[in-house]
């Protein structure tokens, strides 16, 4: 617990008025989460101004208030002049500045976060630094988990799970860091030891209108979130024309990875690498000098992926010995090119794909590990960037044999004018629509809404020889239509349709 006297000495950005020795044991910016002894911190939120509910806030306990504006209340005032901006470093305080006492790892980008975090962590686990992760899939230190309601949480929520992954052991926490986690000041109150980029392109665009817009909010990771008294390092992947700006704007020292072996980048394979089904297998340039990577990972995707988890690795001062070891055991990384085992069949993929540019990557990697046919069951989600959707058809129709285009997630748009757009963007990039279901078709899409059926279709098409990528929300284990969650994870109705077409065979 802490006072709001030495809460206000802490944090700049606030001024106190009232009782120094307020004490204080918590923080949010939700009035339906506030505790007795908590802060209520007044946000200016979209939809509601978050002064309307400081009555309930007060009723259910609160001590004090954290306001850009005075207020007419008997409990004290901490005053700044941006809310969102005070919000992190005040709740660092409240919660005893836990990300002080670990090694902190932030990566931003738009695809590849996930399961870089998860080789992190498995590279400072291996030895014997205990590793929390937060992210998409879900906040975990040990045998806790915390539900994930979003990538980047609030800040309050951030700091009070960063609070107990330290009183619980941990040593070092790797943290997913969205773009609307960074603009809504949500990582105010980190300072991360290590700040890794992995590419920017299309996603987000319903939220920041622009690719300017959306670059600059990464940007701050590497501007406002490391410090040179910290002794802060970045991590970029030069392969995406945005890493030459992060290079330019930080003020920390840089470490470079590619996948070309000719970038001349600190982390690069030595020559171009051979990609197999059963994963990648490899020579790498590093500071360290030339050391072999074997991933169970599949694609050049992967690759970047690991090449960015091992130089994170370095910069914290972990032997390319220890890290390439770690990341040989990582097998798989729930929803990012996870295997839905067909003993037999064709080869089953469940990937978390969901923009042009994942879908592009993921694709590519499949397509030369792929004999026969390359299958993809892809959507778009509803109530999100709506610009993207035809080039994700576009995407499919390029690389896939044969596209299915489905639901995901349409939430309360009309499903079918979803996939209109969809199938603009397959149209336009040459691909045919099919009249039925063909054993043998190439270049050629279908259009099922329903997603189980799709699923079911295309596994009951694949023959041995071919793959099967089923994309768009591979973790997630929910359909969202209208304001209703229902059950649906992609892995367990593929198992389903597998165990279907099983049964045909032995029949």
């Amino acid at each position: 617990m802490r006072t709001l006297g030495e809460i206000a000495k802490e944090v700049r950005e606030v001024t106190l008025h009232g009782d120094p020795a307020t004490i204080v044991t918590g923080i949010t910016n939700d009035s339906r989460q506030v505790r007795k002894g908590f802060i209520y911190a007044v946000v200016r939120g979209a939809k509601a101004d978050g002064a309307v509910f400081i009555p309930a806030a007060l009723e259910a306990g609160a001590a004090a208030i954290l306001s850009d504006r005075p207020h007419d209340v008997a409990v004290p005032l901490l005053q700044t002049d941006d809310v969102r901006d005070a919000l992190g470093p005040v709740a660092a305080s409240c919660f005893g500045n836990p990300g002080a006492a670990m090694r902190l790892v932030g990566v931003t980008g738009t695809n590849g976060k996930t399961t870089i975090t998860w080789l992190v962590e498995s590279i400072l686990s291996s030895v014997e630094m205990p590793c929390g992760v937060m992210g998409t899939i879900e906040y975990r230190f040990g045998n806790r988990v915390w539900s994930a309601s979003h990538t980047t949480p609030e800040a309050p929520v951030i700091q009070s799970i960063l609070r107990d992954m330290r009183d619980a052991g941990a040593v070092a926490v790797a943290m997913e860091t969205s773009s609307h986690g960074l603009v809504l000041g949500r990582l105010r109150g980190c300072v991360f030891d290590v700040a890794a980029f992995t590419n920017l392109t299309q996603d987000h665009l319903d939220f920041h209108a622009t690719m300017e817009e959306y670059g600059a909010a990464k940007m701050q990771l590497f501007t406002r979130h490391v410090s040179s008294d910290r002794h802060s390092k970045v991590v970029v992947n030069i392969d995406d024309s945005f890493a030459a700006q992060i290079m330019s704007a930080t003020a920390v020292p840089v470490c470079t990875v590619s996948c070309d072996p000719d970038s001349g980048a600190d982390f690069r394979p030595c020559a171009e690498p051979g990609y197999a089904i059963d994963g990648i297998h490899t020579d790498i340039v590093t500071p360290a000098g030339i050391v072999c990577l074997d991933s169970p990972l599949v694609g050049r995707h992967n690759l970047n992926n690991l090449l960015v988890a091992a130089a994170i690795g370095w910069c914290l001062e972990i032997s390319m010995e220890a890290i390439t070891a770690a990341l040989a055991t990582r097998s798989t990384v729930p929803g990012r090119l996870e295997r839905v085992v067909y003993p037999g069949g064709c080869a089953v993929f469940v990937d978390y794909a969901h923009t042009p540019d994942a879908l592009e990557r993921v694709l590519g990697a499949l397509r030369p590990l792929t004999a026969g046919r390359l299958f993809c069951v892809f959507g778009c989600g509803g109530d999100r960037d709506a610009g993207k959707r035809p080039l994700m058809g576009a995407a499919v129709a390029e690389r896939a044999d044969v596209a299915i285009a489905t639901s995901d997630n349409p939430r309360t748009e009309d499903p079918d004018r979803i996939l209109d757009m969809v199938e603009e963007g397959l149209r336009q990039a040459g691909a045919r629509r099919l009249a039925e279901p063909d054993a043998a078709t190439r270049n050629g899409y279908l259009r099922i809404l329903d997603r189980r059926d799709a699923i079911g279709l295309a596994i009951g098409l694949a023959k041995p020889e071919d793959t099967v990528l089923i994309a768009g929300k591979g973790h997630e284990d929910y359909l969202i239509i209208g304001t209703q969650k229902t059950h649906f994870d992609d892995r367990e109705v593929a198992r389903d349709a597998i165990l279907v077409q099983s049964g045909k065979r032995m029949s």
